[in-house]
């Protein structure tokens, strides 16, 4: 399944939209209403594109991309716009927008539309995939790796069974093979790589 952000800060396209993409199963939609919303929400959660509005009070579509670039994140983003002047759409893409449609006309023509842009941007991104974005999801396991490994650690020091144990021990283990699998050790070597 395809996660998206769709920002826009009309609830009632978030609606819409929200209804047409998740109507087939193939994409998971979430929406906020403002580009300082999506901005959080990119930081708690994992999408794999972003739909923007233009026409945003505080922050515009443009520079939500712009921000969101220059955090050195390459997903796919696509401008979903009434906005159609032709200097918003070259700023766009040369900000690093992947596409821009702009909205109006049949409904069902402009939706699909927009999901087949979402399924095109997603998929060069994974033939492109860049080097940088493999070590961030690198760091980003032995991070969670070396958490997980504390919780164990944490888990040993509370009262259970000897049944309990074995398994938090053996648990144990195979988290240091997997950080073993890193080059790492079970000291927390990548937290100086973290961003």
């Amino acid at each position: 399944m395809v996660s998206v952000l769709l920002v826009d800060d009309e609830q009632a396209i978030l609606d819409i939209a929200r209804a047409f993409l998740e109507r087939h199963g193939e994409f998971s939609v979430v929406t906020a209403l403002s580009a300082s919303e999506g901005l959080q929400l990119l930081k708690e959660q994992e999408f794999d594109a972003v739909i923007s509005d233009y026409e945003m009070p505080v922050m515009n579509g443009l520079n939500f991309l712009k921000t969101i670039r220059e955090e050195k994140n390459h997903i796919p983003f696509i401008i979903f716009t009434g906005r159609g002047r032709e200097d918003v759409v070259i700023e766009a893409l040369n900000a690093g927008a992947d596409y821009y449609i702009q909205k109006g006309g049949d409904p069902r023509a402009q939706f699909t539309e927009l999901a087949y842009k979402i399924r095109e941007s997603v998929r060069k991104k994974k033939e492109l995939h860049p080097a940088g974005e493999q070590e961030h999801a690198r760091v980003k396991l032995i991070r969670y790796t070396h958490a997980l490994a504390e919780l164990l650690v944490g888990l040993e020091k509370t009262p259970c069974s000897a049944e309990q144990a074995s398994i938090i021990r053996d648990c144990h283990t195979r988290i240091n093979e997997m950080i073993a699998l890193f080059g790492e050790t079970g000291k927390k070597k990548a937290d100086t790589d973290l961003t």
